[in-house]
């Protein structure tokens, strides 16, 4: 199995640059990790070629185990054969197979280590992905989202358990939310006629 590191800044189409690295594979199989995660155990030494394989994944925060809110339970597509699928989204990125899909008991371990600061930049980055693919503002979404978001992953997704780095994670997935829709109304009331009437 072949390593291959996308060495690249400021990724406007993550999809794109995962395809276009998976096109430049020759070998049976290709396993996607970021650089801030890790397997928890090696491989299994044989793959039936009838599947492709997700993991779940365990996510840590500010030092600690998150061990309930919206990423408690996820499942992510990451060991694939060329050819038997296509990576879609340009921010959220998921790999979409053509091939039926089984998960493998190894997790993938995810352990941000950056400060706030950075942690802020990235937010505010990916942010600007998001709203440049979803392209059109709604009020609604703006009025309700962010905090309907806070309140599933913090009580119904039972976040409150994590203490403090739970209660963190709800509030920047939410504000994560919240600047989505303002940049989204930022960027249609800039492009629109009436803003050009106050230049």
């Amino acid at each position: 199995m072949k390593i291959l590191t996308l060495n690249k800044s400021n990724i406007q189409d993550f999809s794109l640059a995962r395809n276009q690295l998976l096109g430049q594979v020759s070998e049976p199989w290709v396993l996607f990790l970021d650089t801030d995660e890790k397997l928890s155990a090696p491989l299994p030494e044989k793959l039936d070629p009838k599947y492709n394989y997700q993991f779940r994944r365990q996510d840590w925060f500010l030092g600690r185990k998150l061990r309930f809110g919206e990423t408690a339970n996820l499942k992510f597509v990451r060991l694939v054969q060329p050819g038997t699928g296509r990576w879609k989204g340009k921010v959220h990125e998921r790999f979409v197979s053509d091939l039926p899909v089984k998960t493998l008991p190894q997790i993938i371990l995810h352990q941000r280590r950056v400060s706030l600061s950075n942690f802020l930049d990235r937010l505010n980055y990916y942010t600007d992905l998001r709203a440049n693919e979803l392209g059109k503002f709604s009020l609604f979404e703006l009025l309700f989202y962010p905090w309907l978001k806070f309140v599933k992953t913090y009580f119904f997704q039972l976040g409150f358990l994590d203490g403090i780095p739970g209660l963190a994670i709800s509030f920047f997935m939410s504000l994560h939310s919240l600047f989505v829709r303002i940049k989204l109304y930022e960027k249609n009331f800039n492009s629109s006629s009436t803003y050009s009437n106050f230049c």
